[in-house]
């Protein structure tokens, strides 16, 4: 099989060694290991990686939000872990003070491109070249809310401390504003991959679940948060 990984620490990056590494990436190797499944692991942007697995048989993303309109394109195992999105800003800019979703539209945010929090922003009304500054992966993200070439960004608060440490960023000179929203977060396997090895992973998962692994391996990831 093939697994697709974007770089968000602790949910999937590369160890010193430069072997895939964490929290999504230890769920995965568990389940596969239990399936008798081998794999070949590549690292890429999220709008590859969800391109690539909607096209693509016997792919597994480790980690993607479940959305309504996502549903029916890939199928799912989890839930791996909770969702909650948050809009940041940087502590030195108490001027940037939106106190509801639709006063945030007065600002730049930061967004992953086809990221789930840049569809959250969409369905609200956000507007793609306007309020929204896309980025194809989380190092540029944050990159411009730093620079303050963008005035807001969009994270999921359960990684956001983990993925500003990891590009080099101070996560103290960081604050929530404003909850965008909240789900849960899945293994996602390609549609063309076929019921029969959606339900053979479906059950090593609930195996996992019921011997305790999945909480095992989310207590070795302190920022992880099961639901």
């Amino acid at each position: 099989m093939t697994v697709l990984l974007e770089p968000v620490p602790p949910f999937s990056y590369e160890d010193p060694s430069g072997q895939p590494a964490g929290y999504a990436v230890e769920l995965m190797q568990e389940l596969l290991k239990r399936t008798g499944h081998g794999y070949k692991a590549e690292f890429n942007s999220w709008a590859r990686i969800y391109q690539r697995a909607q096209s693509t048989p016997r792919v597994l993303v480790v980690s993607m939000a479940r959305l309504a309109e996502r549903e029916s394109a890939f199928f799912w195992i989890g839930p791996t872990a909770a969702r909650r999105v948050f809009l940041y800003r940087l502590k030195s800019r108490p001027e940037v003070n939106p106190t509801t979703l639709e006063a945030a539209k007065a600002y730049k945010i930061a967004v992953v491109r086809e990221d789930a929090a840049e569809r959250d922003l969409v369905a609200l009304g956000f507007e793609l070249g306007k309020q929204l500054d896309r980025s194809p992966d989380h190092a540029a993200m944050l990159r411009k809310l730093f620079i303050q070439r963008d005035d807001l960004v969009a994270l999921n608060s359960t990684v956001a401390a983990a993925v500003t440490g990891q590009f080099g960023y101070d996560y103290k000179q960081i604050e929530p504003v404003l909850k965008l929203s909240e789900n849960s977060l899945f293994m996602a396997l390609s549609r063309s991959s076929g019921e029969g090895l959606h339900l053979q992973l479906l059950r090593a998962w609930d195996g996992m679940k019921r011997d305790g692994t999945v909480a095992a391996i989310a207590a070795r990831h302190p920022f992880v948060v099961l639901d």
